[in-house]
């Protein structure tokens, strides 16, 4: 008795600590919504990469050895690097050694390195929210669902016990929550023409209220 009450208490803890999954209906919305701005950032990416110091991009990054001057010529790194262009516009000709190629931007878990770094800008700056997260071996991470959480119950000691975090943590993350909440209302009600659109009334109700619960902690 005491092992399935043990196992039950588990259950719901899990369940309250972990987010679920986004409605299919929502999921389906993001993942296009997605797609289409991974797919447009990347082509931004392949048209400011003309703009890129390609003698910069040759260069080893610590040890500054260049790969474009005639004395490397005879090189077979430099002549692989060169046949390695094809088909490759916007990412680095030595992450070209690793047979990639430019559809790796549309890749969400693509590193920032892989772009040139010259152009000063990378894929990981597009505006995207990937409903899932995976680690360097390709197994699925759980999202710690605080904000939620907080919403629900108000307690910052709550977070601190059932969420695993320290509740210095939590409170930062809380009020990063609230601000990215409250910015979305201000630039929604800015946007929007119509006052009683439901989408910006939603957040603004949204952020008062988490705001209301932030601020007694």
């Amino acid at each position: 008795m005491l092992k399935l009450y043990f196992l039950f208490s588990l259950q719901l803890l899990v369940k309250e600590v972990f987010l679920d999954d986004l409605p299919k209906d929502f999921g389906a919305a993001l993942d296009e919504y997605n797609m289409q701005v991974t797919k447009d950032f990347a082509c931004f990416l392949l048209i400011v990469s003309k703009l890129a110091d390609m003698k910069q991009e040759y260069q080893l990054p610590l040890s500054k050895i260049s790969f474009t001057g005639k004395e490397c010529e005879d090189s077979q790194l430099v002549s692989h690097l060169m046949n390695c262009k094809e088909g490759r516009t916007a990412i680095s000709p030595f992450v070209c050694l690793s047979g990639n190629f430019d559809d790796v931007l549309l890749e969400p878990g693509t590193p920032s390195h892989v772009v040139l770094h010259t152009i000063g800008l990378n894929h990981i700056k597009a505006p995207v929210l990937w409903p899932q997260h995976f680690d360097n071996q390709g197994r699925r991470m759980s999202l710690n669902a605080y904000a939620l959480d907080f919403y629900k119950h108000g307690s910052l000691v709550g977070l601190a016990q059932d969420n695993r975090l320290h509740e210095g943590d939590a409170y930062q993350l809380l009020k990063d929550f609230a601000l990215t909440i409250k910015s979305i209302s201000v630039s929604l009600r800015e946007l929007c023409e119509n006052e009683d659109d439901n989408v910006v009334l939603a957040f603004e109700q949204l952020s008062e209220t988490f705001m209301e619960k932030f601020a007694q902690v």
